[in-house]
């Protein structure tokens, strides 16, 4: 769902054009006044958000295994810094108090838009790198085909389900500005927007549960370092918690039944200080997965087991001879007065 934003007086150009109406954006005319502390914090910590993401997208570029998937995650990081410059914006527009044109619903638009190829982006990292520590858990050095198979079935549905929550989202906003947002509309956006949430939570269970399986295959003979696998896990239950704090919140602020009221006015801020640690916590997580990584092909992927000798050093139990064959006796201790022949 889009943040919210209040109304404000209009004034019609010439021309006729919807989209050149003027709005004005303030705080204290549109919010309690409790409301502009905490505007202030999400705003904060929104830009503190993007410092991270920037930071995190150098890291990345400073990671030399190009056979990972540090494209996609590099995608997903410039997503996420394009996602939290366009609420940036929006957030700024209000803390200056400015008067708008229409257009400044575009940068919601955006908002929406980077936001779910960024989701989109880290479900692909994720089940990447699981398919990769799968392999070395195989014989075959390959995760099984149906795994693969159908973790690209649900980054298809994800896709599509996005796509379509975002198509809902800018058919809201063109419709709020060139005639009257339509009830219904408006409701099966809320609809679809959950549902998607809801997909990324259930989603988001499936990988923790990979992860903690890899995690729990690391501590066996298969891997040589633990690193990965345990970053990997790490990242997952951050991204977990992502996911699912966001199904909570729509669940039951957006599709229950409530009133205009029921919308605490500190959720916004602890949403955004919740959200800024869980995918920072995420994205460190793979990152040191993709940073270890060469941890793996340092050693063998099974490993002789270390056998302990249950003799002494020098003394091993006599081999049972087969038969009637005298055991072998080393004459080489022996004192020899004649050369050994062999008959032929």
């Amino acid at each position: 769902m889009a943040p919210r934003r209040g109304s404000g007086s209009y004034s019609s150009y010439v021309d006729d054009n919807p989209w050149s109406d003027t709005t004005w954006l303030s705080l204290e005319h549109y919010y309690p006044d409790e409301y502009k502390p905490l505007f202030i914090t999400q705003f904060v910590f929104d830009i503190i958000s993007l410092l991270a993401f920037v930071a995190f997208l150098i890291w990345a570029c400073r990671i030399r295994n190009r056979s990972l998937p540090l494209k996609a995650l590099i995608c997903a990081l410039i997503s996420s810094i394009c996602c939290q410059i366009n609420i940036i914006a929006w957030e700024a527009l209000y803390v200056a108090e400015a008067q708008v044109t229409m257009y400044y619903l575009i940068s919601l638009m955006l908002w929406d838009l980077f936001k779910v190829v960024a989701i989109c982006l880290t479900f692909y990292v994720f089940w990447n790198l699981i398919h990769r520590l799968l392999g070395f858990i195989r014989v075959s050095g390959k995760p099984h085909a149906a795994v693969t198979t159908i973790h690209y079935l649900l980054l298809g549905i994800i896709f599509v389900a996005s796509l379509a929550e975002w198509g809902m989202c800018v058919a809201s906003y063109v419709r709020s500005v060139v005639s009257t947002l339509n009830a219904d509309m408006q409701w099966s956006w809320t609809q679809l927007n959950v549902a998607v949430y809801i997909i990324y939570w259930l989603l988001s269970l499936e990988i923790l549960a990979w992860g903690i399986f890899l995690a729990i295959k690391a501590r066996s003979y298969a891997f040589w370092s633990k690193s990965p696998a345990m970053a990997l896990v790490a990242a997952a239950i951050s991204w977990c918690a992502v996911c699912s704090t966001l199904a909570i919140i729509y669940i039951r602020y957006s599709l229950m039944p409530t009133s205009a009221y029921d919308w605490p006015i500190y959720l916004d801020a602890a949403r955004t200080i919740v959200q800024f640690v869980l995918w920072v916590g995420t994205y460190t997580g793979l990152l040191l997965c993709c940073a270890k990584w060469h941890n793996l092909d340092q050693g063998p992927k099974y490993p002789a087991p270390d056998y302990q000798s249950q003799f002494p050093e020098g003394h091993y139990p006599q081999i049972q001879q087969p038969y009637d064959i005298p055991p072998y006796v080393d004459h080489s201790t022996q004192h020899q007065a004649h050369p050994h022949h062999v008959s032929t």
